[in-house]
């Protein structure tokens, strides 16, 4: 029952009135009285006789025929619960999105949709090769066994092309798949990549952009076993699956993949439950290992997919720090200088080159922090203390916590007006390389828009982390600044969030 206490949180008998027998099946929403009230609840199971002594109540109303909650979901919404001492009622909102009462009555085949591809997919392990257990994973898949890998992508890899490989293998076994991804961005690519690996019609995407109906919809399709494959945001994670044989993960370490609303799951954590309960195979990809995935294949709970050393080398790219002493002693201005010699260099020579250019600021804004210019003293807040930042070449400094304007700002310390930047954001980083790099177009990804790609030719793109767009035919150069701003953060995973973002 969704009842907010945590100690109902059980299951509770009710008798099955006559008239709602035939409606009443395992998996549909129901109303019960309960202390007086009518409450929402979940029927779980029918069964002969009761354990409970007392008298027992009957159900109220049966919501709708329709069996939206899977026996396979339910187990794995109790052991979410458990796991994360939440309520098996919070967990359901999350796993069930909410009854749509027009599309639940449409018929099967009313709606028009894309021609579905009858053909089985043709597994194709050559985009495998690059890492010896590779083939071996998609073998296991197509036999219908239960491989549980971690999977450490190549610089540059096509990882969609390659979840798509995977998933195509368990379809050609005969099973389904649930993989989830972080953002909208990431489940276009990888639903454009199943398209051309599936056909059209094999799969279903799941997230809370589609809105109510398309969203309720897709799973639908899911759940009536319409489609063998499910894709999406962490919507996805519980997504129910006929004869699932795969579940997903890409870039577990994003933090998008983290649960918001109690009982806060984490969709890695969540899809290898279900993979434990399922007793299906679990793959869980990303440039950088986390903490957890390694824990999964130092524990022998999951195999590692990697290249060999010989193939990490030929591809990756060519990585030169700035900071190290023997630049310094080429370079001595790169000390302080934002965007030293040798960086600016790639950059000119990847334009030139007729390339795109990448640079990646870990700070969003115009300046988000500022000083007194003569004494160096962080510029803050008369009123909470906060930092005060400037939106624009000409705009008046503003807290960034309680957004009051410093318009007559005077350094508590030497009383000073004049101010400096203290952090650059990226929007006055790209207004520096416009001039650095005059009649280059420069771009920005960030917070106001994020772009998902940008076209092949000479462009400076500056975006702060998790925005950076695919670049067709990739990048010439590109360059980090300000890596000691995401390395000093305060945080357990700040070396972990370096190195992934």
């Amino acid at each position: 029952m969704d009842v907010p206490l945590a100690h109902l949180d059980r299951p509770f008998d009710y008798l099955v009135p006559a008239d709602l027998d035939a409606a009443a099946v395992p998996g549909t929403r129901v109303k019960v009285r309960f202390a007086g009230q009518l409450v929402d609840g979940w029927l779980l199971a029918r069964a002969d006789d009761s354990g409970h002594t007392g008298r027992l109540a009957y159900l109220e109303k049966v919501v709708s025929p329709e069996p939206v909650l899977a026996p396979e979901i339910a187990r794995l919404a109790r052991a979410v619960a458990d796991r994360y001492a939440g309520s098996l009622a919070d967990v359901l909102r999350l796993a069930v999105p909410p009854r749509h009462a027009r599309v639940e009555k449409e018929a099967r085949g009313d709606q028009p949709s894309a021609p579905v591809s009858s053909d089985e997919p043709a597994v194709d392990p050559r985009g495998w090769r690059d890492y010896p257990t590779g083939p071996a994973l998609l073998r296991a898949l197509t036999d219908g066994r239960a491989p549980r890998a971690v999977w450490s992508a190549l610089p540059g890899e096509d990882w969609a092309a390659r979840y798509a490989d995977a998933v195509a293998a368990t379809v050609a076994g005969g099973r389904g798949a649930a993989v989830v991804v972080a953002d909208a961005r990431d489940l276009d690519r990888l639903d454009a990549a199943l398209t051309g690996v599936l056909g059209p019609g094999r799969h279903v995407t799941l997230s809370a952009a589609l809105g109510p109906a398309r969203r309720y919809r897709a799973f639908l399709a899911a759940r009536r076993g319409e489609v063998p494959v499910v894709i999406g945001t962490r919507a996805a994670m519980f997504a129910p699956v006929d004869r699932l044989g795969l579940v997903a993960v890409w870039d577990d370490g994003d933090d998008l993949h983290a649960e918001p609303r109690a009982p806060y799951p984490h969709a890695r954590d969540v899809l290898l439950t279900r993979a434990q309960l399922a007793e299906a195979g679990a793959l869980v990809g990303g440039y950088a290992r986390t903490a957890e995935a390694q824990l999964l294949v130092e524990t022998g709970w999951a195999r590692e997919v990697v290249a060999d050393r010989t193939t990490v080398r030929a591809r990756i790219p060519a990585i030169a720090p700035t900071g190290d002493d023997p630049q310094l002693a080429r370079d001595p201005g790169a000390a302080t200088a934002r965007l030293p010699s040798l960086a600016w260099t790639a950059a000119r020579d990847a334009l030139r080159a007729d390339l795109p250019v990448l640079v990646q600021v870990p700070r969003r804004g115009y300046l988000p922090s500022i000083a007194c210019a003569d004494c160096r003293t962080p510029a803050r807040c008369a009123h909470c203390a906060g930092p005060l930042a400037l939106p624009s070449a000409g705009g008046t400094p503003a807290c960034r916590w309680c957004a009051r304007v410093a318009a007559a700002y005077a350094c508590p310390e030497c009383g000073g007006r004049r101010l400096r930047a203290a952090v650059t954001g990226a929007r006055r980083t790209a207004e520096e390389l416009g001039r650095a790099f005059p009649g280059v177009p420069v771009r920005t990804s960030g917070r106001e828009e994020v772009l998902s790609d940008v076209p092949g030719g000479a462009a400076v793109v500056v975006a702060t982390p998790g925005a950076e767009p695919v670049a067709e035919g990739g990048y010439g150069a590109v360059l980090l600044l300000d890596s000691w701003a995401l390395l000093t953060r305060a945080d357990l995973r700040a070396g972990e969030e370096a190195l992934r973002r």
